[in-house]
């Protein structure tokens, strides 16, 4: 009977899609030696520490092989200067992973602004945030067409790339900012998905486009991608090891698609047609806010192959305002034409 129950615990929650069921009966069979005593893969561990918690999770990482233990532990060893960096007062997601689609829809990037900092002091508060999501009635939309929605358990796999390391949280001090800025951090990200989906879906309802078999899988891929969490293509299974050598991948890898024109045309046409508006309000609002910079005495940058190209500088300090898209477009510009201008001298 005990047993039973904890396979129908599985079937009981609301979201969960009947192949994720699936997969999370069997991660509970293999613990319980149904199919041979073994540890549940990744996907299957996710999926668990949904339905049993966090205690579950911490339980069943304690049960792995040595040699994945020494290997997760080497990972978060190296994951803890990111965190460092990203930690301590960070509230610069809506500027940086969010500027991108920001521009597109304010109201949303607004609401999610507002609520970061009521999640940077309180646990409880994102939790709360985590709950509305979950009681949506798209969010097993979401889960089905595979939108981002982050957490700060402990699995890694889920978390944003910048707070990956749990280690970072446990140190004495400066542990406890580290991880108020990821709950800032995550809790604007899904809100901001979690909103931009949901306006995907109404204007899907209303031009008929939600019943096309790939507009819901293509407008997360483009929610995603247009805030900073790009897909790896075939090296996400390698996403743990590319997260410690590079500081954001996915950050990179949605900048570098988001100004690739073929990954517009493989959109969903209606999705398409959204991202394209959503591009074309982003270049006019930085053109826009450049414009008003030189305007009112600032230097520009205008040299597509200078370093400072797209940054305001007043004296010796640059903002910029890109949000990620400056440098590949200077390093594209670079390699076409074979020249580098130096940004402090101007010299090629």
């Amino acid at each position: 009977e005990d047993i039973d129950t904890l396979f129908n615990k599985v079937n009981e929650v609301p979201y969960f899609s009947y192949g994720e069921k699936l997969t999370a009966r069997e991660g509970l069979a293999k613990l319980l030696g149904v199919k041979g005593a073994g540890v549940p893969t990744k996907g299957e561990l996710r999926l668990l520490s949904e339905v049993y918690g966090e205690e579950f999770t911490k339980a069943i990482l304690s049960k792995r092989p040595l040699f994945e233990k020494l290997w997760d532990v080497a990972g978060q060893v190296l994951s803890v200067p990111r965190s460092l960096m990203a930690g301590g007062f960070d509230m610069s997601y809506g500027l940086r992973q969010g500027v991108f689609a920001g521009y597109r829809y304010p109201k949303q990037w607004a609401s999610s602004f507002k609520g970061q900092f009521k999640w940077f002091f309180s646990e409880k508060a994102l939790q709360a945030s985590t709950e509305e999501i979950s009681a949506r009635p798209t969010y097993r939309l979401m889960r089905e067409s595979k939108l981002a929605i982050t957490d700060l358990r402990q699995h890694l796999s889920n978390r944003e790339e910048q707070f990956v390391s749990t280690l970072a949280e446990r140190i004495p001090g400066i542990g406890r900012f580290v991880r108020a800025s990821g709950r800032a951090y995550t809790g604007f990200a899904n809100k901001f998905r979690a909103d931009i989906f949901d306006d995907f879906v109404r204007i899907g309802k209303k031009t008929g486009a939600i019943n096309e078999p790939d507009f819901l899988r293509k407008a997360a891929d483009f929610v995603n991608t247009a805030t900073g969490r790009g897909g790896l293509g075939k090296a996400e299974r390698a996403a743990g090891v590319l997260s410690t050598t590079l500081f954001s991948p996915r950050l990179l890898m949605s900048r570098f698609n988001l100004l690739n024109p073929v990954y517009y045309a493989q959109q969903n046409p209606t999705v398409r047609k959204e991202a394209l508006k959503t591009l074309f309000a982003f270049v006019g609002g930085s053109g826009t806010i450049l414009g008003l910079a030189k305007l009112g005495g600032a230097d520009v940058g205008t040299d597509p192959t200078n370093a400072d190209f797209g940054k305001i500088r007043i004296g010796n300090t640059r903002i910029d305002i890109l949000g990620g898209f400056q440098q590949p477009i200077v390093l594209a510009s670079r390699l076409m034409t074979g020249k580098s201008t130096v940004s402090t001298s101007g010299v090629q």
